[in-house]
């Protein structure tokens, strides 16, 4: 009798946490889908909602604001991103009072950079530096240029920490970037940011 109770006891606890698993999960994935819905619609006051405070303590939000508006509204560019896809979403981590996430996605973004009164070296010349500096960037095999649209179709793959109080829900987003790691150390914990 102890045994099939034990047995039980072990069965229930691991659905239990199963389904916790789950449910974090999913509301990560949902509110990071939220997250990206936001920016792809330009809807950028809103995305301000899912990024951790903490980096706003560093960059002002009305700068990242006015940077994200620059970018898409740039009149010498036509930016799209497309098909933004959760790729993985880590096992929870518990660091100093808060609950970390590593998740990955990807997308596709679209860019087209215009240029006025240019001869056809000239334009080639511009193509091949625009494309060898999104090679640099994004990976020889995530580029291509589209010769009938003049869009850059650039495949991107990145990775974000999730960041909760509880673990479970009001998840907010921090965007791993090599390149801002003196940012990211000063707002994620040392065993996370080491990894960068």
């Amino acid at each position: 009798m102890n045994i099939k109770k034990n047995l039980l006891t072990a069965i229930l606890l691991t659905i239990c946490s199963l389904g916790f698993a789950q449910d974090y999960k999913q509301n990560i994935a949902g509110e990071f889908t939220e997250y990206l819905n936001s920016i792809v619609n330009m809807e950028f006051e809103k995305s301000m909602g899912y990024i951790t405070p903490e980096f706003f303590e560093i960059v002002p939000k009305a700068q990242m604001i006015q940077l994200m508006e620059q970018t898409f509204n740039n009149p010498a560019m036509e930016f799209e991103i497309k098909n933004p896809k959760i790729l993985a979403i880590d096992v929870v981590q518990n660091i100093e009072d808060k609950y970390y996430s590593l998740l990955t996605y990807s997308n596709q973004m679209d860019i087209k950079m215009k240029s006025e009164e240019e001869t056809e070296d000239e334009k080639k010349m511009r193509l091949n530096l625009l494309k060898v500096s999104f090679e640099q960037t994004f990976g020889i095999d995530n580029v291509k240029y589209n010769e009938e649209t003049e869009f850059f179709e650039i495949q991107s793959q990145k990775e974000v920490y999730a960041i909760s109080i509880n673990g479970e829900t009001d998840w907010k987003f921090l965007v791993i970037e090599k390149n801002q790691k003196v940012i990211l150390e000063k707002i994620l914990p040392k065993e996370l940011s080491e990894k960068i």
